[in-house]
Order: structure tokens, then sequence, then C-alpha cells
């Protein structure tokens, strides 16, 4: 057998080989994540016929003789390390690694890798893959118990990847523990200063989860000191209902220390009692005592008990020790101190006693409005007072009568109500010229039309005719109209053979002109002659433009054709030779300016204007120019009038003026009137430039001395006194009028008050500080009980945040609350126009401790290095765990295992197992990579092999011929 045949199967057998793989590439052409092939050949063994022999001295060397015997498969490599394509999918659970690590899933028996991240989450919350159901591998995040910290060892071992389970579907609710006061507190806000004060809530959360919702309220204490209380007033639950006394009675603001919970102080409860009953129409209150038990409803032990009277009240009802702990030692507190109770049952405790203090208010001094005299005469004062009315303007244009006020028409005593258009004149103040217009109208008349455009009228008189007209046809016809003839100065003629032609341009009346030829003339038509026995005429044609001659020939006079008449000749059959002539005359209308003609198709409409009489003049004038205009009676006339005499001006100031429009006309008059100044109701005028003044001078009496509430309101103008100058309440401030020797007079106030000896104590309460000088919070002070007789004192001021310290008093095993410390240090004390922008808000600075309600899971997220990440419902995250990869020293080395993956060998190397990102790679979600084939690199090699293919295929062919020519030598 020849050897070329067994090269040739060695070769078909290599190209077969390699269409394998390109149909296995061609055929995972769409495989997620599939890794392409490619075959390398090699040639086999060779048989050698001749060994190399080297070179003698008398021979050169000679090569080896070797006959190849074939090719054979040397190597199948796979592009293992080539990203494929990115497909994107809005699966967030499918995932692709860019770099060269692969994913680590585990078959139940050995960890195996893939690039494929098609995975899902299996009925127990694992990390799985689609096709297979294999665990993806990783690390679980592991919690600090106590850090609370969550984190992931990469060094750890590898688990499966338990992402939802019952203990991470949900985030647990977490107690609010910081809160900020930001904002400014305006010290003329009116909230601020009134007695109920400005509110602001704060919502927190218990240790349950639960939303409550603090209510604060801030009141003004002292401008001067810029000092504020701020009073937890309430706490309501989500639906907005008070958490109730006994609660409230056991919160406080600041620590114990502050808020004087060591210490039992006046008018606060004794430890334990609560207020169980508050009503506000009886006046009365229950207390009951707690027995730390919310669960629990406890006793009554004292009702009906007076939310206000006397110290001595609450003694006699055996319940002043009990509750308060207060003894009447008539050196503290006394039998006939007041007190009211609020809802939490602290007591506001008065001890009554009368100071004064005086003020002296000096006469104001004149301003641009009023000015004040007083004098005293014995035990009456007379304040005199001396008020701008208004101003008046003295100029030679006078003033508009609407820029009159209204107390300047009181002080001349002019009327209201006059036309807007009202001027008016003054020279000193002392009167006033009036100048009032009045307006006639006459409408146009009814054979009169008026027009006005661009400031002029035109005034119409009479109306236009029209006749109409046939645009062409028999003259005879059109005689019968003789308005028509008269526009062209035409006569009526009857001859029937006459027609004529209406046009722009006039009427063209064309008319006949017959005549025989003469004796003595002979005409030749086919010579074109005309003789008269002496001359001949030549170029006489049948038709033709009129001559003298061929008129003459004819006995026509020149009278009747004009040299650019036609004519035709006939011959009858007797001999008779005759001529017609077309006689065209053409007249344009005599008088273009009145009649006009509009040539229709058919008919042509004339419009006589001749009767109509037309007026122009400016459409506003004065009355004198329309009187003396040359056609004064002609458009008076139009509007039914004969004269304007009666409408000429009683004015030194203003002249009649006429305005003209389309329905008529308008004559404005004016007239002058003068008012006097009221002098003897106190009025004076005063002129400075072209500014006339106008004051009002007045006096009122009084006593000497008397309450302030006595006082009018233009005694308190002239010493300058405002509402804050005096109280209205009992005990009544007094004053008193005195004039020095000077004739200086003062008016003295005498501010008689209460002094409050005790004042309300509230563990609920705070006082906030600020710097005069820059605005800034400098801190908060605390009431504390003392020894004097005031019984209250204030505590050192502190900068720190203030505890708002919940049920001190109670066991904390049956408190769901976390105490909340409220930082103050962003609060201001500025001026913003009135209006305070306190607001308190959960969290730090920072915007952490805000606390939390229960979350359920809302989302599952990936990021980039593989961890994977729980979103809930409160705006907590938590990691739950970790996607591990792995990268080998050789990846090529890999075995494929079906399914899209790979198995490690010796070649491959060990897994290095880490972190996606160690080696520079990331991990993408909702897209798959696709495979890495290239189809036109797949067809170019099919290619390739089919010609290979072929090729040995031929070898085979011709040694199979070789061998059949051996064969055929024996026959």
């Amino acid at each position: 057998m020849l050897r070329s045949m067994y090269s040739g199967v060695a070769g078909l057998k290599t190209h077969q080989t390699k269409m394998d793989v390109i149909g296995n590439n061609i055929a995972n052409v769409n495989t997620t994540s599939f890794k392409s092939q490619n075959i390398s050949f090699s040639d086999l063994m060779y048989q050698t016929t001749q060994n190399a022999s080297g070179a003698t001295e008398t021979t050169g060397g000679v090569n080896a003789r070797q006959i190849g015997l074939g090719a054979q498969s040397a190597a199948i490599a796979t592009a293992i390390e080539t990203q494929g394509a990115t497909q994107t999918t809005n699966n967030p659970y499918d995932l692709m690694i860019s770099g060269n690590a692969f994913f680590i899933v585990n078959d139940g028996t050995q960890n195996v890798y893939t690039r494929d991240g098609s995975f899902y989450v299996d009925g127990q919350g694992n990390l799985a893959t689609q096709s297979d159901g294999y665990y993806v591998m990783g690390w679980m995040a592991v919690t600090d118990e106590d850090t609370g910290v969550t984190s992931i060892n990469t060094n750890g071992g590898l688990s499966s990847l338990q992402i939802m389970s019952d203990e991470t579907n949900t985030f647990p609710p977490e107690g609010t523990s910081q809160a900020v006061i930001s904002g400014n507190i305006d010290a003329k806000d009116s909230n601020i200063t009134s007695s109920a004060g400005k509110t602001i809530a704060l919502e927190f959360y218990d240790n349950l989860g639960y939303l409550y919702t603090a209510e604060f309220t801030i009141k003004d204490v002292d401008d001067e000191l810029n000092t504020y209380t701020m009073t937890l007033t309430d706490i309501m639950d989500s639906d907005g209902n008070s958490v109730g006394a006994e609660q409230l009675a056991m919160v406080h603001l600041g620590n114990d220390t502050q808020a004087g919970v060591t210490t039992q102080v006046p008018g606060v409860l004794a430890a334990g009692y609560y207020v169980s009953s508050y009503s506000a129409s009886k006046g009365t209150a229950d207390f009951s005592y707690s027995d730390s038990d919310t669960t629990t409803t406890d006793t009554v032990l004292y009702s009906g008990v007076p939310t206000s009277g006397s110290l001595s009240d609450l003694d006699d009802a055996g319940v002043l020790y009990d509750l308060y702990k207060i003894t009447i030692d008539d050196e503290t507190f006394f039998d006939e101190d007041t007190y009211t109770m609020d809802e939490l049952g602290n007591l506001t405790i008065s001890h009554i006693s009368t100071t004064s203090t005086t003020t002296t208010k000096s006469v104001v001094d004149d301003t641009t409005t009023t000015s004040y005299a007083v004098t005293v005469n014995g035990t009456t004062a007379t304040v005199s007072y001396t008020t701008t009315t208004g101003t008046l303007t003295s100029d030679s244009d006078g003033g508009k009568y609407t820029a009159i006020a209204s107390a300047l028409k009181t002080a001349y005593s002019i009327p209201t109500g006059l036309s807007s258009s009202t001027t008016y004149h003054t020279t000193d103040g002392s009167t006033v010229i009036l100048t009032v217009p009045s307006s006639t109208t006459a409408s146009t008349k009814s054979d009169y039309t008026v027009s006005v455009t661009s400031g002029t009228a035109t005034i119409t008189y009479g109306t236009a005719t029209t006749a109409t007209a046939s645009v062409s046809g028999n003259y005879s016809k059109l005689s019968e109209t003789e308005t028509v003839l008269g526009y062209y100065g035409l006569t009526a003629d009857t001859s029937s053979s006459d027609t004529y032609v209406i046009s722009s341009n006039g009427i063209t009346v064309t008319s006949t002109v017959t005549g025989t030829l003469q004796s003595g003339y002979t005409y030749d038509s086919s010579e074109e002659t005309i003789t008269d026995g002496t001359n001949t005429y030549e170029d006489v044609e049948a038709s033709g433009t009129m001559t003298d001659d061929i008129a003459a020939a004819f006995g026509i006079s020149s009278d009747d054709y004009d040299e650019d008449d036609t004519y035709t000749i006939t011959e009858s059959d007797d001999g008779t030779v005759t001529i017609s002539i077309a006689h065209t005359v053409t007249t344009k209308l005599q008088d273009s300016t009145n009649v006009s003609a509009n040539v229709g198709s058919s008919t042509v409409t004339y419009t006589d204007s001749t009767n109509v009489k037309t007026y122009t003049i400016d459409s506003t004038g004065d009355l004198e120019d329309l009187e003396s205009d040359t056609n004064a009676s002609a458009i008076l006339a139009a509007f039914g009038l004969t004269s304007v005499d009666d409408y000429e001006s009683d004015s030194d100031y203003s002249e009649s003026t006429y305005v003209i429009s389309s329905s008529g006309l308008s004559i404005t008059t004016y007239k002058d009137t003068t008012y006097t100044l009221d002098t003897d109701s106190g009025y004076s005028a005063s002129t400075s430039g072209t500014t006339v003044t106008v004051s009002l001078t007045s006096s009122e009496t009084l006593d000497t001395e008397g309450q302030m509430t006595e006082l009018s309101s233009t005694v308190k103008n002239a010493f300058g006194i405002s509402s804050s100058d005096y109280d209205t309440s009992e005990p009544y401030d007094t004053y008193t009028i005195e004039v020095d020797s000077s004739g200086n007079a003062t008016l003295t106030i005498t501010d008689n008050s209460y002094e409050t000896v005790a004042t309300e104590y509230n563990r609920n309460e705070m006082t906030l500080n600020y710097d005069h000088a820059t605005g800034a919070y400098t801190g908060a002070t605390f009431k504390q009980a003392d020894t004097t007789e005031n019984g209250i004192t204030y505590t050192d001021i502190t900068t720190d945040k203030i505890i708002l310290n919940f049920n001190p008093d109670m066991d904390d095993s049956v408190n769901p609350w976390t105490d909340v410390y409220l930082d103050l240090s962003t609060t201001t004390n500025y001026n913003s126009s009135g209006t305070s922008t306190l607001q308190a808000s959960k969290g730090d600075l920072a915007g952490n401790n805000t606390g939390r309600m229960m979350g359920k899971m809302t989302g599952i997220s990936i990021s980039k290095d593989g961890k994977i990440s729980a979103s809930y419902s409160n705006g907590q995250t938590l990691l739950l765990a970790q996607i591990a990869s792995a990268t080998f020293a050789n990846a090529s080395g890999l075995e494929k295992a079906g399914n899209n993956l790979y198995t490690a060998t010796l070649n491959s190397g060990d897994p290095v197992v880490a972190d996606i990102t160690v080696g520079g790679g990331s991990i993408s979600t909702g897209v798959l990579e696709m495979s890495n084939v290239d189809l036109s690199n797949e067809f170019t090699n099919m290619i390739t092999a089919q010609r290979g293919f072929q090729a040995n295929s031929r070898i085979i062919t011709v040694s199979d011929t070789l061998l059949e020519e051996l064969t055929n030598l024996k026959r």
C-alpha cells in the first residue's frame, strides 16, 4: 500500500476533528458564557530512508531522507480568558463577571466553577444556579453582638448563601435617642410673646417601633435677658391621642438633678402621684398613686380637689402636705396665698404684695403732622394740638379736584362727588376756586353722517342717487334712459341701427352711414379702382379705411365720418354700388367728480353725488374755532344747532371745547366757584413756595391727676405714651401732669402692680438663654427649690444636650421608651421679620439615631464586589453575604464538565478564592456574559477545514488510481 494513502486518511481524520470543534463552537454561539475552542495540528512521525551524513575530505554532507506519514491533532485550546458580549436581562439575579475570575458553585459533592451567572433564589432562600440548582458559594455576613457591626470574613470558609430567611425578612425597630431643635426665635414673634406660646412638635420612636409626638411650647421670659421657656406640654401616639397624665407625670426635661427629682419642691406633685382626672369646667381634679404597672388601673385616692383657690383650701382638704409636701408656716407660705393647677398637677403659687414704680414723660417734639402744647391751670390741664389737614398747590396751573383730601374739603366746605375733571386754583389758601366742567351733547341729525379719521371730522349732507344701464346694446334703447345720456352729454337718438358699449373709459357709440356711387363714377372691384372720367383712384378695396376721394365718389359729407372710420363696398345684382361706413364716437363722463360708474359684466351702476355736501374740520378744539369756521352754520346744522353763544365758558381758567364723534357733538363749558377756608373752626393756611399748608388747631382739657385708663388717645399721643407704658388691670396705674417754671409740661406714670412671691415649678420646663450681642445659644437652665421666700432658683447654665427623660420613677422593664437627647446648639435669637422658625427633628445633626419602626424587606441588591444587601421599608439596609470568586494560574487548563461548568485539573492549578475586586474584576447585575464565539472566524475556519478535507480526499483518490494501474499490469 502507498504511504500517501495513509497520510491522506490521517489528514481526513484531523480535518474531521477540526470540523467537530467548529461545529461545537457554532452550536454554542448563544450559550451563556460559552468559551470557544480552537484546534491546532502537528505532523506525524517520519520514515527515514537515509540518515544524514557529514562532509568528508572528498565529498560534501548529505541530508537525511524522510517521508512523512500524515497529520494529527496537536492541541485543542479554549479561549477561556476572552470576555463574551453583554446581554441585558433586567433580572437582578443575573450576574456577569468582568475579569478572569469564576463563580464557585457546589454540585452537592464538590465545588465547580462557572462564568454563567444566571442565578435565582430557591424556596429556602439560597442563591443557586437556574440550570442545575447548584448552590452559589461565598461568605455569610456576621454581626458582632457587642458593637452591632455587620461584616464579612473573606478569609473564612465558603458556604452556600441563604439570603432570604425568617431572620432577614424583617429589620428590628429601634427607639429614637437623639433629636435636634433648630431654627430661630424672633423676640417680636407674636406667638412667642403670647400667653399660649409657640408650639413645636418632635416625632420619635419607642423601642417597639411605635411613633409618638412630643409637643413643646416656647414662651418669652425676658427680652432684655434674651431668655425663653421651653415646656413639654403633651405626648401623643400615632393616632393623636395623649399618652395620659400618668405617663406625663413621669416624664421630665433634664437629668434627675436638673429636674429636681431627687428633692421635693414646692408646687410639684410628690413622687408617685399623678392627675387621673382633670375637669376645667368643674374646676376639680382627681389624684391617683402609680404602682409602676401600666397594665393595671390605679385607685383614685383624692377626688374633687379644686384646681384653683387659696392654699388654705387645699390645707383644709387635707391634701396640701400629702400631694405637695407644703406646710403653711406664715414665713414661706401663707393661708391667703392663691394657686392655680394645670393638667399635670403643677401649682403656680402667688403671694400678693403691691409695688410701685414711676416713669416721667415729656411733651413730644413737633412732627410733620402734629404739634402739641400743654398748659396747667389749677387742677385742670389743657392739651392743644395742631394737625396738618393737607396741602394744596398755588402755582398758575393749579391742581386736580381729585387731589384735594377729604379733610381739606371739610375745611373749605367743598362739596363731594364733583366731576373728576374739576380743577382748583388758590393763591394764599384763604379761598379755593373750583373750575367745574359741564357737558352738552347734541346727536347727529338723520340727514347727516359724521366720520372721524386721524383727528379730522368729515360731515356729509344729502344722499347719492343711482342709475343703471346695460353695458352694451342698441343706442335707441339707451336713449330711453335720459339720465345716463346726460352723464355723457349725449342726446337721444331713435335710430335703430346705432349701437353702444360702456367701459371705464366712457361710452362708445357706433352709427352706420350709407351712400350710393354717384353718377359719373365707375367702380371696378377687380381692379380696385374708381374713375370719374378724368381721374382714376386706385387701391380701393372692397373694405378699408375711409378717404375723402371715396367719400366724394359716394356723395358722403365729411361731417358724417372720421378718417379712422371703416367702410364696406357692395355691388347688387342690378349693378348698384353702395357703401356702408361704421362711425364710432367715444365720450367720457362729463362730471367725474360727483358721478362714478361701476362697470360690471352686464350692467353699469352710476352713483351720483351731485347733491351731497361735505365739510371737514378738526374733530376736537376750542369752541371759538368751531364758531369761526367758514362752514360753521352748515356744521352746526348737522347737530341741530344754530349758534354756540349759549355755550361760552364762565371761567377765568378754562375755555369751552368741543369734540365731534360719529355719534354727535359734545361741548364742554366751565364755571368758576369760590370756597372760603373755615377759620372759625380753627383752620389756618400758610404758604411756602408753591405749596399751601392747611392746619387745624384743637384743644382738650383733663384733670391733672387720675388713672391711666382715663386718658384719651390725644393726651397719650401728646406725651408719647404707648400701651407698653402702663397696665390696664388692677391695681390701675395712675398719672400726674405738672408744668415747671419754664413752661415745660411732664406726665408722671405710677405703675402699681402685684408681685408673685412663689411661682410655678415644672419638671417639664427649662429656660433657654441667648447672647444679647450675637444672638447665639448659650445654654439651658432649670428651676430649682431653695430656702428663700421665693422658693425658686436656677441651676448653672449648661450647653450639653438636654435629656428628655422618660419614666424616671418607673421600673425600666415596663418602659418601651428610650431617653432622647435634645441638641439646641444650632438655635439662634435673631430678627426674622416677626416670625420664628423653630422646628424639631429626630436624629442628631448627622442624621443618625433617628430610631425606626420595624421594616419589611423590600428588595435585594448586589454590588460590584459581590456583596448582597437587603433593603427594608423603614429605610434600613443590611449586609447579608458576599459572593466568592475563584481565579487560576492557568485558567485554560480547566476541564469542561458540561452545563457551562469547569473542574480544576493538575494543569489549571488550585483555585485562589477571594473577593472579586482583588484581581481587578467586578460583578454587574441584570446582565449575563454571552458566548465569545466569533462566527466570522468560525466560518473562515470552516472553509479552510473543507478545503483541507477535499485535498486529502484527492490524495486517497489518486493513490487508489495508482494502485489500480499497478493491478492492471498483470492483464
